[in-house]
């Protein structure tokens, strides 16, 4: 038996132990942790993890998923604040739902959160990196894939608005929209001889325990940083000024107060 098959089986007997047998069958109910993360863009949303450190055997690792609940995320546990153990991106996911009252502390808790709407939330919404992602019209995402499959500006802005807000625009919002979209929209896709392939970035090392106090542990984590700033790079597919204007377009609906559901 090794130290971490010791550590969890007589923790999981202590903690039977001083449980009622009632407490351990009832279900665990949530509150602020029922906050859906929806990838509204359509690709993949690439939350990096700690990577196993290579000298362990991979079959004492743990790995939890890919999360798609608020409450499937954990604390990034960074308190000695070296630049070597950040996730950046991991990072930016978590201060979007920190605004809402999110926490990542399982040992503390919280049971009482303030729900009121707050300054900090529509900031976050439009200002934040995540916001930057699922705005944006990314190499093979959702978000460019149904740019390209539109047939007309009106059926591009139902799309979206059903995407996002689950309903058909307004009469005004859709005149509104329209009218930014329709010019150059019969232009918007770059013919194939003028696409250009993005290239992917290149392989960095991996970092853990075992080396992350190594100088270049930190320049590693770093350009994890400005990859994750930068972002996805977007659909050759579509002209750079139309698609700007499209990103926009997604990006007010995203900012739309009913985009925050606040139960």
């Amino acid at each position: 038996m090794n130290r971490r098959h010791f550590l969890a089986t007589t923790a999981a007997a202590l903690a039977a132990r001083s449980q009622p047998a009632a407490a351990i069958a009832a279900p665990l109910m949530g509150k602020a942790e029922h906050c859906i993360f929806i990838w509204a863009g359509g690709g993949m949303s690439q939350i990096d993890t700690f990577d196993p450190d290579s000298r362990q055997s991979p079959d004492i690792m743990t790995h939890l998923g890919s999360p798609s609940r608020a409450w499937m995320f954990a604390g990034l546990s960074n308190e000695r604040d070296r630049p070597s153990l950040s996730l950046p991106r991991a990072q930016a996911v978590s201060d979007v739902l920190e605004a809402f009252g999110w926490t990542g502390t399982r040992q503390n808790p919280r049971t009482d959160r303030e729900t009121d709407p707050n300054v900090l939330q529509p900031a976050v919404l439009a200002n934040s990196l995540m916001s930057q992602w699922i705005t944006r019209a990314s190499a093979g995402e959702g978000l460019a894939q149904a740019a390209v499959d539109a047939p007309s500006p009106e059926a591009l802005v139902e799309t979206i608005f059903l995407r996002f807000l689950t309903r058909l625009p307004g009469s005004d919002e859709r005149a509104r929209f329209v009218s930014e979209l329709a010019p150059d929209f019969p232009g918007r896709i770059v013919p194939a001889s003028g696409q250009a392939e993005p290239e992917g970035p290149s392989r960095l090392a991996k970092i853990s325990w075992s080396n992350h106090l190594m100088p270049a542990a930190t320049e590693v984590k770093i350009e994890m940083e400005r990859r994750a700033r930068a972002g996805d790079p977007p659909d050759p597919r579509l002209a750079t000024g139309w698609r700007e204007k499209y990103e926009d377009f997604v990006w007010a609906v995203v900012n739309l107060p009913e985009f925050v559901w606040m139960p």
